[in-house]
């Protein structure tokens, strides 16, 4: 099936006082029609970058200097302002992270949500009132007619990111980009937040692209992930086998590091070193500081990205010859634990 996104080679650089940041370098990867894929890395990995590279929202000072992001054939990164903006929103939607702050606390929630609607959908204001109503009682906003004409500080936490939910689904994109839609929300609300996005993208047969550092919600939502790294792509498939037989050294070190009651341990494992400043990140395999299996082409080569099996890629030196494979079945195991939540 041919992508409805496919990401080449893309790199993103912000320009600081204290140097260049280079956000993303040379990051590939795709999402199809219909299809829930998962983006996964720790903070400062370049997951929230991605996103805002694909939809053009970067801060004044961050560019996309190299690489193309093909949306349906149409590469956006040469796309005229005027056009990215008739895309950004009608064509793409993303749910921004902190719906603390993505709100405007100074107008009321239709104001924030029919001006876009009439805009995208070139409808009247009572016609778009109707779907932004619409809209908020498909995610489970209650008495939504009247509810509508509140400000956000009227709404809890966990409201407000169904009113952004509500916000990104109204125009009916064809792909929805949800960034850690559950960061400020307490265990329990983040629990019926994701299963309304997993609902939504269910019922409206969305592509959706899942920026996330919870393997749980990986395990239980998405068919495919993609494992960030210091600014690029180390390993990319089928979200069932890379859980069950991880390739990368980085993506075994993150399944080692989740909790279990199981693991006769009494320290819980981390990474070993920190993540690595992107102002003067290490040569050749940026995961070579903390990974126990580096060599000394790893410090000074980059490594390319293999393709191998069905449709799994990774980029180390070393896999071929590295057993990482999961013991126990972490993938059952995570969709069970963020079900039961």
């Amino acid at each position: 099936m041919k992508p409805i996104l496919d990401v080449q080679e893309l790199s993103t650089y912000f320009y600081t006082e204290s140097g260049v940041v280079e956000a993303l370098d040379g990051v590939s990867f795709d999402v199809r029609p219909g299809e829930p894929v998962g983006v996964v890395g720790e903070s400062g990995c370049g997951k929230t970058v991605t996103g805002k590279s694909i939809l053009r929202i970067l801060d004044k000072n961050g560019s996309i200097v190299a690489g193309k992001i093909f949306y349906k054939g149409i590469n956006l990164v040469d796309l005229p302002d005027l056009q990215m903006r008739k895309i950004r929103g009608k064509e793409i939607s993303m749910i921004f992270q902190d719906p603390m702050t993505s709100l405007n606390p100074i107008f009321k929630v239709e104001d924030q949500m029919i001006e876009v609607i009439a805009l995208h959908r070139k409808c009247k204001k009572d016609e778009a009132r109707t779907l932004a109503i619409e809209s908020l009682e498909l995610v489970g906003i209650p008495e939504a007619e009247k509810r509508i004409i509140d400000y956000p500080h009227q709404f809890s936490g966990g409201m407000r990111q169904r009113i952004l939910i509500a916000r990104a689904l109204a125009l009916q994109p064809s792909l929805l980009i949800a960034d850690e839609p559950t960061t400020a929300l307490d265990v329990t609300i983040q629990a019926q937040v994701l299963e309304i996005i997993k609902e939504m993208q269910q019922r409206l047969g969305l592509a959706m692209m899942l920026i996330t550092h919870n393997l749980g919600v990986v395990a239980e939502i998405t068919k495919r992930v993609h494992i960030f790294y210091g600014g690029r792509v180390v390993e990319s498939g089928a979200t069932e086998d890379i859980f069950l037989d991880p390739r990368h050294p980085y993506t075994r070190a993150l399944f080692d590091s989740i909790p279990s009651l199981e693991k006769d341990k009494t320290r819980l494992e981390t990474i070993p070193g920190t993540v690595p400043r992107l102002i003067n990140p290490p040569k050749g395999c940026r995961f070579h500081p903390r990974c126990k299996y580096a060599t000394e082409v790893c410090s000074r080569i980059r490594p390319p990205e293999i393709t191998f099996g069905k449709e799994r890629r990774v980029a180390c030196h070393h896999f071929e010859e590295l057993d990482l494979h999961v013991e126990e079945d972490l993938f059952t195991k995570q969709a069970t634990a963020k079900e039961e939540v």
